[in-house]
């Protein structure tokens, strides 16, 4: 007997609602319901700052469902909506999203913004492309392989939700999950000795996801932080197999995790480059320092000839790091070796760990390993509001301070609306004199949010860009004046 959406809906019914009132039904919580054989996914949309003391709910409602005659497993996730008005707590951040500071007065001094890492883990490193087809999964595979081979306790996280590769790439399709003794952490599946999770050990690899995105990046976080990373001792990298692309999903697993580094991964033609520059910029966006950026598909060798063919051109990931003034990691070639044993589950490096191909991986791994060691980005920092709302006093790690004035905030707000796109669309702000910092809220692990009284809240604010200001004020301040008296208006 199979299971239908109406018998769902009915079980879900005896879920009560939010503030006791009524159920989670007929209060428009309960997303789409996806059935696929005996496997029933759906989602419980929550307010954002609740949703870390409604995991009960969530666990109501799975076995609720898990009762009903024909069901074999049940997935519920948690959907966080912003609520307004309501003041953060920690819990938020078990939502998927960053805990709200609530109004300023009383917010005092705080690391604001500052994003715990994963608990088990030492060091996290992206492994990204603007595109698809260009080789990325079997490329971060092959990374964490050679990683390993440095004596490293490493992990992969398949953050592709709705292509997840890993699962096939490292012989686990069709594996099972368990939990850890106390029931309150996945325990990651092993693969040629790295710790391993994927949205494919949730679902069939024929199954289409086609959850929404405020789904996808909860289902995500949970993958990231309810797994039990260090069940074999504490791991010195987890490498986080990105989906394709610089979408919502991209940022948010940019925002949500502090990342020592990300690895850009393309193949020489000019197109693939154009979306690998999107990938890098979206890093920088984020304040992620990008270790590099790899060539796949390089070069071809006539396996009779031994002649070199560079089939889709070669050396322009090379000059486009140049240009950018990225380190190139390495080249990789196209090989039937690589692509045959990615296919059947065999990674190179894992299975013919002395080869020429395993030697370009654990040649970039490296590399990759260099960089992060020595990398060190911005650190989020220590961020008081004053009593009167009318500026900022932030000091960093290396205790620098700076005092911030709320209207040279709000007039140089890095958002496009005052930006533009262009030097010459800047747009000079006047009369903000007397405005006032409303609201702060961190965004990932990277920037805050300023939300002024006069209604702007379009601006993030990343660390770099806080520090920017801080030790040019005088003269950014001196040169917004004079634009003010050039186009003759007034501070009001």
């Amino acid at each position: 007997m199979s299971v239908t959406k109406n018998q769902v809906q009915e079980r879900l019914r005896g879920i009560g609602g939010l503030d006791g009132a009524g159920n989670i039904v007929d209060q428009g919580r309960v997303s789409e319901i996806i059935i696929k054989e005996d496997r029933v996914y759906f989602s419980i949309t929550v307010p954002i700052d609740q949703a870390g003391d409604l995991e009960p709910l969530r666990q109501a409602a799975e076995k609720a469902v898990a009762g009903l005659e024909g069901v074999g497993s049940v997935t519920a996730v948690l959907t966080a909506e912003t609520a307004e008005g309501r003041s953060g707590n920690g819990s938020a951040a078990a939502a998927g999203a960053p805990p709200k500071m609530g109004n300023v007065p009383g917010a005092g001094a705080s690391p604001l913004g500052h994003m715990p890492g994963i608990p088990g883990v030492k060091h996290i490193v992206a492994v990204a492309s603007g595109k698809g087809g260009v080789g990325k999964s079997t490329t971060a595979v092959n990374i964490a392989l050679g990683l390993q081979s440095l004596g490293l306790k490493v992990g992969m996280f398949d953050a592709d939700i709705y292509g997840p590769s890993q699962p096939r790439l490292l012989g686990l399709t069709g594996s099972q999950l368990e939990m850890t003794e106390d029931q309150q952490k996945l325990i990651p599946l092993q693969a040629f000795g790295l710790a391993v999770m994927s949205m494919g050990f949730l679902v069939d690899e024929d199954l289409p996801i086609v959850w929404r995105g405020p789904m996808v990046t909860q289902a995500l976080n949970q993958m990231l932080f309810d797994v039990a990373w260090n069940r074999n001792g504490d791991l010195d990298v987890l490498i986080i197999d990105m989906p394709p692309g610089t979408g919502d999903v991209q940022l948010t697993m940019a925002q949500q995790v502090p990342m020592s580094g990300a690895v850009i991964v393309s193949t020489p033609q000019d197109l693939a480059l154009i979306d690998a520059r999107k990938g890098l910029n979206m890093f920088r966006k984020v304040d992620v320092p990008v270790i590099g950026i790899v060539e796949n598909m390089s070069y071809f060798i006539a396996p009779d000839t031994g002649k070199r063919y560079d089939i889709f051109g070669h050396g322009g990931a090379e000059r486009e790091a140049e240009k950018l003034g990225l380190k190139f990691l390495g080249g990789v070639p196209l090989h039937m070796d690589i692509r045959e044993l990615s296919d059947a589950g065999t990674p190179v490096t894992a299975v013919r760990p002395d080869g020429p191909e395993a030697a370009v991986f654990k040649a970039l791994a490296a590399k990759v390993w260099e960089a992060v060691q020595g990398s060190k980005g911005i650190e989020a920092p220590i961020i008081k509001v004053s009593s009167e709302r009318d500026s900022l006093k932030i000091t960093f790690k290396d205790g620098y301070s700076y005092d911030l004035p709320a209207e040279m905030l709000r007039v140089m707000s890095p958002s496009a609306e005052v930006q533009g796109h262009s030097a010459e669309q800047r747009v000079t702000v006047p009369g903000k004199r007397n405005v006032k910092i409303k609201q702060l809220t961190p965004v990932g692990k990277y920037a805050a949010k300023i939300t002024f009284d006069d209604g702007h809240d379009t601006g993030l604010y990343p660390w770099s860009y806080l520090l920017e200001l801080g030790q040019h004020k005088d003269a950014k301040w001196k040169a917004y004046l004079e634009e003010l008296a050039a186009k003759g208006m007034s501070r009001g």
